[in-house]
């Protein structure tokens, strides 16, 4: 199994596993709150992935891989409701030492989203989790915290789709970034 298809399990696992405390008609409330456009139709197709890993690997005594010093994923989900654009983030960190001590990093983030011209989004967070698993280590065990409002804050950017070899890729840069030569990131669409 490929590093990106474990990296796109983790994330699928994450949000399958991810609930809300808050109620559905809460969850509504949120969502109708929140403003929305609609969602250029290539960007509905698919989940918009980038995933990594560090150079550095560990092995046991048997000489058996055991993983990567580190590892880290990101994905975007855009669907529409109504007209109205939604977007989930995913992201995933993985943090591994000499001593097999690993810390995994989930965080979630759902909310609308509203596009201007062909090049502007923001993404409106309504909702969102932190957990962190550490084991192996001191202190084992498991956190999740709700995100607060400071953490739920609009988010601007530039966006660019190109397709390169076949694949069709996102490119998402700061809002700042008017010239479009820095990526934050850059996601393959996954059907």
């Amino acid at each position: 199994m490929t590093l990106q298809r474990k990296l796109f399990g983790l994330l699928f696992a994450l949000f399958a596993l991810s609930g809300c405390s808050k109620t559905d008609q809460e969850v509504k409330d949120l969502y109708q709150d929140s403003p929305g456009s609609a969602v250029p139709e290539i960007l509905l197709s698919g989940i918009w992935f980038w995933g990594g890993f560090g150079p550095i690997a560990y092995y046991n005594d048997n000489g058996h891989e055991v993983g990567n010093e580190t590892e880290a994923a990101r994905q975007y989900v855009f669907s529409e409701q109504g007209g109205k654009g939604r977007i989930e983030f995913m992201q995933y960190l993985g943090l591994r030492n000499s001593s097999d001590c690993v810390t995994e990093i989930f965080t979630t983030k759902k909310g609308t989203v509203v596009f201007t011209g062909s090049d502007k989004l923001i993404f409106y967070p309504v909702e969102g989790n932190f957990k962190t698993t550490k084991h192996g280590c001191s202190g084992d065990g498991t956190t999740v915290r709700q995100a607060n409002k400071e953490e739920l804050q609009p988010e601007n950017y530039l966006y660019k789709l190109t397709s390169w070899e076949g694949k069709m890729l996102l490119y998402i840069y700061a809002a700042t970034d008017t010239s479009m030569e820095d990526p934050i990131f850059v996601y393959t669409r996954h059907q």
